[in-house]
Parts: structure tokens; C-alpha cells; sequence
């Protein structure tokens, strides 16, 4: 620690303030006598801000990003409720092997989707409940995905 402690006093980037009271009282590091009990290692200040480039390093890249973040209008935060049927034989290009069409589809719309379960139809067809909840263009964007893969699957 005695190395680590000298080595920051010697960095231009930290403050000298190794004698600075240590915040927790009563806590030392009494097996290291380099370290003056009741004292802190040197901190880097909390407003030492940069902007980092896309790959993580670096502060040489222009932060973009406004400084207060932007909110959409309330009503386009309204969970609306969509049911729709799908044919059961088509039901499996909907899901995809492992989920991996349904898990894309809820991914890239937003909505959250649910299907009934096998033997649950639109009563009086052999069509599966698919619901989808979220806001109106969140639905249609998974409306929208769903009717391509059945589409899709329909045309093999």
C-alpha cells in the first residue's frame, strides 16, 4: 500500500491530499505503516467527467447526447391490448426454434406477447390467441412482424 500511496502522490492527476481525514473514524490500516491511521488514499474528484469514445477510452470524442432527456407526449405511454388468430400449424414460425422469432419480434416492437396455450382456440376455429400489449405502435410493429412470419411459413 506504502507503493501504491507514493506512486499517486508522484501522478499529476491526483490531489495531494494523503493528509485528508479518512471519512469512517476509528479506521485505519494499523499493519501498514505507511499509511497514517485516520487518513485516505487520494481520491479522484466526482466531477472529473469525460467523454468517453464508442469503443470505451479516451476522452477525444464530442459527447453528443442532450443534457436533459427527452420524453415522448403521455398518450403515446397508454398499454393498449390487441388479440389476434393464428392458424395452430403456423403458430411454430410465430415462436421460432427455442423461441428465437417470438423473443425477436417482442424485442425489436416493444409489446409484450402472449399465446394460448395448446387447445385454446378462438372459439370455433382451430386459431391460437396471440395478445399483444403495449402502445398502439408497438402493436402494430408486432402485428405487423407476426403476419410476415405466417405469411412466410404459409408460402413453403
Amino acid at each position: 500500500i506504502y507503493l501504491i500511496l507514493s506512486k499517486l502522490s508522484e501522478d499529476v492527476h491526483y490531489p495531494p491530499n494523503l493528509s485528508s481525514p479518512f471519512p469512517y473514524a476509528g479506521l485505519g490500516f494499523p499493519s501498514y505503516p505507511g499509511v497514517p491511521v485516520g487518513y485516505m488514499i487520494p481520491q479522484v474528484p466526482y466531477n472529473n467527467a469525460v467523454n468517453y469514445g464508442p469503443n470505451g477510452y479516451g476522452g477525444r470524442y464530442q459527447n453528443n447526447k442532450p443534457s436533459t432527456p427527452m420524453r415522448s407526449p403521455a398518450n403515446n405511454d397508454a398499454q393498449d391490448s390487441l388479440t389476434i388468430g393464428i392458424a395452430d400449424e403456423h403458430i411454430g414460425a410465430v415462436v421460432g426454434r427455442a423461441g428465437r422469432n417470438i423473443t425477436e419480434i417482442i424485442q425489436a416492437s416493444g409489446a409484450r406477447i402472449k399465446i394460448s396455450d395448446r387447445g385454446d382456440f378462438i372459439a370455433g376455429t382451430s386459431e391460437r390467441k396471440v395478445t399483444i400489449t403495449g402502445t398502439s405502435e408497438a402493436i402494430q410493429a408486432a402485428e405487423s412482424m407476426i403476419m410476415q412470419r405466417v405469411t412466410a411459413s404459409s408460402e413453403r
